[in-house]
């Protein structure tokens, strides 16, 4: 039997940053402990590859901009700036097929809440194993109906909504 933990999550409720991050953190905590997916490493992997490249790419734009004072180093500097993307996805889980015949299926949670909003979106996308098909679903919804005035999360009332958003791309993939 899955049940919300004990712990209350407490945040500085005027900190989006940190509204975000426990949001997202119990969405992922949603999926992995109580479908119980299986977290795949690797995109955090690729990110830690693409941030010590960004950091190389800022460290030749830093010597070459010395050597060449910045009109005659501006192509490199633009480079080096566009070549660091940004990613949404914070959550990649994988569900084993219980026979094993059929590639996993692949879960990927992504969320956005921009700066000095209170409308946080979680995106849920599903990526058939077998097929290869794509479906998504998400919610926008105020901040305020996830926190209470003190700054803690309440589960009782995001949790229902990460599970509708599962359930409604899981009941899909079922019916076709």
């Amino acid at each position: 039997q899955w049940k919300i933990d004990d712990k209350p999550v407490k945040i500085d409720k005027w900190d989006g940053s940190a509204v975000k991050n426990s949001l997202d953190d119990s969405a992922k905590k949603v999926l992995l402990e109580k479908y119980k997916y299986v977290e795949n490493f690797r995109l955090i992997d690729v990110r830690l590859i693409i941030c010590t490249i960004s950091c190389l790419f800022a460290i030749v734009a830093l010597i070459w901009d010395y050597l060449h004072p910045f009109p005659e180093s501006k192509p490199v500097l633009a480079f080096c700036v566009v070549s660091y993307p940004l990613q949404i996805i914070f959550l990649v889980a994988h569900r084993k097929d219980p026979a094993g015949m059929d590639p996993d299926d692949v879960w990927q949670l992504s969320s956005s809440l921009k700066r000095f909003d209170d409308k946080y979106t979680l995106k849920l996308t599903f990526i058939s194993g077998k097929t290869k098909q794509q479906r998504e679903a998400e919610f926008t919804k105020s901040i305020a109906k996830f926190f209470d005035n003190n700054g803690t999360l309440v589960m009782e009332a995001y949790e229902p909504e990460v599970s509708k958003l599962h359930d409604s791309l899981a009941l899909e993939r079922k019916t076709k």
